[in-house]
């Protein structure tokens, strides 16, 4: 009996989370893509590039994609259909978790070293203090707590690091492309950056994406032993 209380306990904790998450990075991203927008004298004064709107940002890509991955859990917590579960776990293991913290300590790590360069006082007025840390803060706080009370399947390492490393190959050939297009970086430090160290930094943006695939990879075996497959495909009965 109390067994099945604490599957039913669980089973609601998850839902909450769920729910939570998607309302919450939902609300989120529908203010940033209507309202949170530099007036069109930052295009004239070309501070930001005429062409890709909210798609040319990496932190709006990745909000949008952590909203669609909870309101996906959230479906599957209520059909249970098995390949919802393996897009959902594939989702997590590829995009959840490594853009979460790339975006996160990127963009946290560059204020620190700078802020006025990266992300000025002035921005505040656009981008207020709730929508920041919704998509550049909450997006690690509920990628850890969805580690830590669901059970996830990690695809195997070659399937998983592939899914991320041809979503950050697109983006750095659309952040590219908008760049020969206009002559304007997305981000504008970009732009004060020699093409050596801007080659460098981008690889290792890319380099911490992967090994922060490998440490939601670890924390998740470790949580979940029984239910890790790191190397190994994704169990048929479940």
């Amino acid at each position: 009996m109390e067994l099945g209380n604490g599957f039913v306990h669980a089973y609601k904790t998850r839902l909450l989370l769920h729910l939570v998450a998607a309302t919450h990075l939902g609300c989120a991203v529908r203010h940033d893509y209507l309202y949170a927008r530099l007036p069109q004298l930052a295009v004239e004064l070309r501070l930001e590039a005429p062409m890709g709107g909210k798609l040319k940002y990496l932190t709006f890509l990745s909000g949008l994609l952590q909203f669609a991955y909870y309101l996906l859990a959230l479906v599957y917590d209520v059909l249970r259909a098995r390949r919802l579960r393996l897009l959902r776990d594939f989702l997590l293991a590829s995009y959840v978790v490594p853009l979460g913290l790339t975006v996160s300590l990127t963009f946290w790590t560059l204020c620190a070293i700078g802020q006025e360069s990266i992300y000025p006082g002035l921005l505040d007025l656009i981008y207020p203090a709730w929508l920041n840390h919704a998509l550049h803060s909450f997006v690690v706080l509920y990628a850890l707590l969805e580690l830590c009370i669901s059970q996830h399947r990690y695809p195997p390492r070659s399937r998983g690091l592939a899914g991320l490393a041809l979503f950050m190959a697109s983006y750095l050939a659309w952040l590219h492309y908008i760049w020969l297009r206009t002559g304007i970086w997305v981000y504008p430090f970009l732009g004060a950056l020699s093409a050596t160290v801007r080659l460098l930094f981008l690889a290792l943006i890319v380099a911490l994406s992967f090994a922060y695939y490998l440490l939601g990879e670890r924390t998740n075996a470790v949580l979940w032993p029984r239910n890790s497959c790191g190397m190994r495909r994704w169990s048929s009965s479940e």
